[in-house]
């Protein structure tokens, strides 16, 4: 127990000061800056709808066009490159632009033609489509000077529907492919284009590691976003159909992924329509980490849905260790201030930072924090500045494991070991009956650090996690579990 300071005093301490955490203070509002023209095909339209968006720096990123078949037009597929990006320019060479339109992916006498694909990632010079061919291909391209080209690259799946794709700091290149026979997903991550001779050589490996959501969760559903961290220690997945996003934690190279349930988030917010029939019942959709700052951005918004779908649409920021929310972006009630409604935008460009037609699927950033995100009825690509300073939030998360040992008759938090540490040490602890328990960190002063299990619901049995403290000053610091009105602390010492 904490020596020298009552738990009485302790948790007033807490009371008083955790709200004012430094680490995740929000002090500006985000603006969008632009939201690049949709009218004119020669001049800066994508000219078909916008289904997702990865940005390679300041306002340089590719657009990804997807849209849905008529009774006599098929699938749009390509994708449009842009430099030097506003509402008005940057837009590079020549694209497609007609309803049915598939750019072709080719190297030698080797030919893809995309199709069915929903999402796009970039790495370095690199862009990643995950394309529904027969084969479910990543087929990869590269921003070229005036336009995006073709690669000698890409990598058959050989799985079934493929969704979401994502790639993290060295390359990796991480999938959802979902399997209508079971109503599951799973996440599939192969190895980088640098360190897999088969991406340019017969285009078939295996999958380096694979995260089955149903095996994981026991939830069915489709993923319908991907956010690994920079090292791909975590994993975070979108589901859809059951409103939920999961973090998993693990290394991608050897194959351990396990679910955190210190994290939770589930979307709660329901809309009725202006039509007093509607309501609206948004999942969320596609989700990023902001490097450095570890911040989780999540678009949320309804399936393709015209009219009143325009009146929902909004980008959550969560705290990546719990799922707390933190601050919101709502992308329809930007258009709806800006425009006077939210199924317009005068002659397509004006005003020129809203894109009108509220249709939020997913998200991009740049180096200096900017966020990208789309309208995939507007057919426009927005990019959204903060008017302060985003706060840098230690990714703190961690594997909880249970231990194979008797069920303890007590509720038991017990002494980190090593400490003092340097800058990992493991926490146990011991419940003696199903409980919903939180776990965090603080100062000595009792200033909220970090919460490593908000609120989640544990059975008894005895359990322990590894805190990584990589990111924090040398000190003090206290950790207390909470289970109802029982709470424990303890405190640990950290030496850099």
């Amino acid at each position: 127990m904490i020596r020298g300071l009552t738990i009485f005093s302790f948790i007033s301490i807490i009371l008083t000061l955790s709200t004012t955490s430094l680490s995740q203070t929000f002090d500006g509002e985000w603006k969008c800056d632009y939201a690049t023209y949709d009218t004119d095909v020669n001049d800066n339209a994508i000219a078909q709808s916008c289904i997702s968006i990865a940005a390679f720096s300041e306002n340089t990123f590719v657009a990804l066009s997807h849209r849905v078949p008529s009774a006599t037009i098929g699938i749009t597929n390509f994708l449009v490159g842009y430099k030097d990006a506003d509402s008005a320019k940057g837009r590079m060479g020549t694209h497609y632009g007609g309803r049915g339109d598939r750019q072709l992916w080719s190297s030698g006498f080797d030919a893809v033609e995309m199709y069915q694909a929903f999402d796009v990632a970039v790495h370095e010079d690199l862009i990643f489509v995950a394309n529904n061919d027969p084969s479910r291909n990543i087929l990869v391209f590269k921003l070229g000077a005036d336009s995006v080209e073709s690669s000698d690259y890409r990598l058959a799946t050989e799985s079934d529907s493929i969704w979401a794709i994502s790639t993290d700091a060295a390359g990796r290149v991480y999938i959802s492919a979902y399997y209508p026979a079971t109503s599951s997903s799973k996440i599939l991550i192969y190895e980088s284009v640098a360190n897999e001779p088969e991406w340019g050589g017969t285009h078939l490996a295996e999958p380096i590691s694979v995260i089955d959501i149903l095996e994981k969760t026991g939830d069915t559903g489709l993923v319908r976003g991907i956010g690994p961290s920079t090292d791909g220690s975590v994993v975070y997945v979108s589901n859809f159909d059951n409103r939920k996003i999961y973090a998993f934690t693990g290394n991608p190279n050897e194959n351990n992924y396990q679910l955190n349930s210190g994290f939770n988030f589930t979307l709660t917010d329901t809309l009725i329509a202006s039509s007093q029939i509607d309501t609206l019942i948004p999942g969320p959709w596609g989700l990023g980490l902001m490097p450095e700052k570890n911040i989780l951005f999540v678009a949320c918004d309804v399936s393709f849905r015209l009219g009143v779908g325009y009146e929902y649409g909004r980008i959550y920021l969560l705290n990546p260790n719990t799922g707390e929310m933190l601050d919101t972006i709502d992308v329809a009630d930007w258009n709806f201030i800006m425009t006077g409604a939210y199924n317009t935008r005068l002659s397509g460009n004006s005003p020129g930072n809203a894109s009108g037609y509220t249709s939020t699927y997913n998200v991009s950033f740049d180096e200096n924090f900017n966020l990208y995100s789309q309208s995939y009825y507007g057919w426009t690509v927005e990019k959204w500045s903060y008017t302060g300073t985003l706060p840098t939030i230690p990714l703190t998360i961690v594997s909880v494991r249970r231990e194979d040992s008797p069920v303890p008759n007590e509720f038991i938090l017990s002494q980190n070991y090593p400490n003092p540490f340097n800058p990992i040490t493991t926490i146990e602890f011991s419940l003696s009956e199903d409980s919903e328990i939180s776990l965090s960190v603080y100062t000595i002063t009792g200033e909220l650090v970090t919460d490593l299990i908000n609120s989640s619901h544990f059975t008894k049995g005895n359990y322990k996690l590894a805190f990584d403290a990589l990111k924090l000053a040398s000190g003090t610091y206290i950790y207390t579990l909470k289970s109802g009105s029982k709470v424990l602390s303890n405190k640990m010492t950290l030496m850099k």
